[in-house]
């Protein structure tokens, strides 16, 4: 499916995501989201599993990594056989379910076929008639709230997950305490916005080249730009230049016409396009292999562009840079008021960054509040909440996709299992997601 054919497509089911890493920041899977108006837990399960499955896989939702599935005891028990496949799902037991008979019994079933299953509450006494044991010996995943391992929380959590052979999942982890906490007492995969936040790191100059890059992403995106100017941009930079061309002329956009120069690339695939690309090209080298959060950057700046599009604002590509800019502060490991000190960025952008404030803030503060699935709280009279959430959920499939390009192979030289991954909406530059 082209960029342009994604785009135009309405999607039938939303969703989003967060993304679950391992201790070296690898992206292990996403933990699917839902939350509707009106929409019960067991509705909400449903919604993802059957809506994603039909309209876009839950492969594409999670762009080929794995899926972290909440289901409820209601949900396992009523579906029998479940509507998709073992592969690439794991299924997430939510917290406060009374396991019964009934329910042991299908979670065996469930891992006798194939299915990998997660469970939370895994403190002796998990429920009704059910010694913790017993589930735990069925769990791949054993899922504990980051808070009991801080000051204050029920250390004990972890005492009954000591002959516990899976992977041991911390979520909420929102704070470098918390993942700081998880990682001493030897958890295997977490989730929270820790990753979307910067990390502590030496009080030194932000390096040279990465202050380059930063400039270099934000003078592509300058507002006065015309077409020769893009090119001289572009062009000064002998990496970027090259890295762009084998873009545009990979598998990933099956052109015919092979394009040999940078001028040609602006000419055929239009200055937005080129753009957004040479942005995205840049900030990887900053990013390296934290690809999750370069995800999130782009999907980010695609909701911002589309929600200052639907709104009728003016200057897209302003919200655009915005979205993407909002992780820099992460990427480098600085606060964002110290970063922007180098970059030329315009004073409306530095204020939506620093503050959320103007309409580019309040972009901003809607694209995260979709990246919780807190449509209703961020919907406008405008933008009600069903459209935001389609868009914001065409927005994280548009990052997969586009990241994918960026590091498919060039047409007729090596392409071939980098196009495959592509075409899955894998990121081949991060490798294959680590499976639990």
């Amino acid at each position: 499916m082209s960029q342009s054919a994604l785009s135009e497509q309405p999607l039938a089911v939303a969703f989003a995501r967060q993304p679950i890493l391992d201790a070296g920041d690898a992206l292990a899977g996403y933990a699917l989201l839902y939350r509707g108006p009106r929409a019960g837990a067991d509705a909400a399960t449903a919604r993802i599993a059957l809506g994603a499955m039909t309209e876009i896989g839950l492969s594409e939702a999670t762009g080929g990594a794995p899926a972290f599935l909440p289901v409820t005891a209601r949900f396992l028990l009523d579906l029998d056989p479940l509507p998709f496949g073992p592969e690439g799902v794991v299924l997430d037991l939510a917290d406060g379910e009374t396991i019964d008979a009934a329910l042991l019994e299908r979670l065996r079933r469930l891992r006798r076929a194939g299915y990998r299953i997660a469970v939370g509450d895994v403190r002796p006494g998990l429920a009704g008639g059910v010694e913790a044991g017993e589930v735990l010996a069925l769990a791949r995943v054993a899922r504990v709230h980051a808070a009991a391992l801080l000051p204050g929380g029920a250390g004990s959590v972890t005492a009954g997950l000591t002959a516990f052979e899976g992977k041991r999942l911390a979520v909420g982890v929102d704070t470098e305490e918390a993942h700081a906490a998880c990682l001493a007492a030897g958890f295997d995969l977490f989730q929270g916005a820790f990753y979307c936040r910067p990390r502590p790191v030496d009080a030194q100059a932000l390096p040279e080249a990465a202050t380059g890059h930063l400039q270099l992403s934000a003078a592509l995106n300058a507002r006065e730009l015309d077409v020769d100017e893009l090119e001289r941009a572009i062009v000064a930079d002998v990496g970027l230049s090259f890295r762009l061309l084998r873009l545009v002329n990979s598998a990933a956009f099956a052109r015919r016409q092979q394009i040999s120069s940078v001028r040609q690339a602006i000419v055929l695939l239009g200055m937005r396009t080129v753009r957004q690309w040479g942005m995205l090209l840049v900030l990887s080298e900053v990013a390296g292999r934290r690809v999750p959060l370069l995800t999130t950057a782009l999907a980010r700046a695609r909701t911002c562009e589309r929600i200052a599009a639907t709104l009728g604002a003016p200057d897209p590509d302003a919200y655009f840079l915005t979205g993407m800019f909002s992780v820099l502060d992460a990427l480098v490991g600085r606060p964002m008021h110290d970063v922007l000190t180098d970059v030329p960025v315009a004073d409306d952008v530095v204020a939506a960054l620093l503050q959320r404030a103007g309409g580019k803030g309040r972009a901003l503060r809607m694209a995260e509040a979709c990246e919780a699935a807190d449509w209703e709280a961020a919907a406008l009279p405008t933008l009600p909440a069903e459209q935001l959430a389609a868009l914001s959920a065409e927005a994280l499939l548009w990052a997969d996709r586009t990241l994918g390009a960026s590091f498919a192979e060039p047409a007729g030289d090596g392409a071939g299992e980098g196009d495959a991954a592509v075409a899955a909406g894998a990121h081949p530059a991060a490798g294959p997601p680590a499976f639990v």
